[in-house]
């Protein structure tokens, strides 16, 4: 995202907030380190501006009190490298709070059951391990070897989409999309499987309003103009977005979306059907030239629950950019 006034924050030094904690504190958990309130455990953002072409470069320098910034939050700084931990606590210690974890009749802890593209499937893994619960995580064979292993790392076990019906004949017959079968094996056996359902669960768009959002606005100091993101289970975008818009109406929202995504066209829909029909069909025709989407965990083909919140499509969002699969 990129903001005309804003600035840079660094968090302290590890030894100096270990220097300042009082002798009876205890150092935090990985949990406790996910979606801090304190500012110190903020994942901190970087200037990137240097990196911009030299268009920006040239405005920059005719324009030095009203300068462009382009700001990186790194959130592979979260205890599981990923901000997808943040909705994974939020989701989780929520449900364990509606009591949806527990199987009420035995008083046993219900297996956790996700379909993930694989960075939420990371996160999950790591969250609910650490929540004493088990994890199964359904992913297909788009998700790279590194998500994989890091999945079975944090505790999990994982399946794959593909050659799941063999294990599951009756409840699956021929399905391999991931996110349908999580939800078949989750109405087969819903006393043994908490179903996440990260694509359209609500808490999911909350964790990033309530706390992704909500840094990125104390750390540029109210500054920021645009908002740039990719989106999946659109979570990020949408909850970001919210957030932002709540307290700047005119900060502007765009989605960076693979060009063999139909979330553009979708969008199109809201404001010119006919041209969102050519760029729908476009899609259509490049994906069976060339396959479909290359980058992982990012652009859909349909939308989510969470892209659909209050009855719009993607409402946070005010327009896209295309990416390819080389960007």
């Amino acid at each position: 995202f990129a903001g005309t006034r804003a600035h840079h924050i660094t968090p302290p030094k590890m030894a100096a907030m270990v220097a300042t904690a009082s002798p009876s504190s205890s150092f935090p958990t990985a949990l406790d380190l996910i979606s801090s309130k304190d500012p110190a455990y903020f994942t901190k953002m970087v200037d990137l501006t240097a990196s911009c072409p030299a268009l920006v470069q040239a405005y920059n320098a005719a324009n030095p009190t009203s300068q462009i910034r382009l700001l990186g939050k790194c959130e592979h700084l979260n205890p599981g490298m990923s901000h997808k931990d943040r909705i994974a606590k939020v989701m989780l210690q929520r449900a364990e709070a509606r009591d949806e974890l527990t199987n009420k009749a035995t008083g046993e802890k219900k297996v956790i059951l996700a379909a993930s593209s694989g960075n939420t499937g990371c996160s999950l893994a790591l969250v609910g391990t650490l929540m004493g619960y088990e994890v199964v995580i359904i992913t297909n064979a788009k998700c790279s070897m590194e998500k994989r292993t890091h999945i079975r790392a944090n505790g999990a076990t994982l399946w794959l989409a593909e050659s799941l019906p063999s294990d599951f004949p009756e409840q699956l017959g021929s399905e391999t999309d991931y996110m349908k079968q999580e939800d078949l094996l989750a109405a087969a056996f819903p006393d043994k499987y908490y179903s996440v359902n990260q694509y359209g669960n609500m808490d999911n768009m909350d964790a990033h309003c309530d706390s992704t959002g909500a840094e990125i606005w104390a750390q540029t100091g109210g500054s920021v103009t645009h908002f740039v993101m990719s989106g999946s289970t659109g979570g990020t975008i949408q909850g970001v977005g919210k957030c932002l818009k709540e307290r700047r109406a005119d900060v502007e929202v765009v989605l960076a979306d693979p060009d063999k995504s139909n979330l553009a066209g979708l969008m199109q829909r809201r404001s010119d059907p006919a041209a969102a029909a050519v760029t729908l069909a476009e899609v259509e025709r490049m994906t069976k030239a060339t396959g479909g989407i290359k980058v992982e965990g990012a652009g859909k083909g349909s939308l989510t629950g969470i892209m659909q919140c209050g009855g719009a499509c993607l409402q946070y969002v005010d327009r896209s950019i295309a990416v390819n699969d080389f960007d």
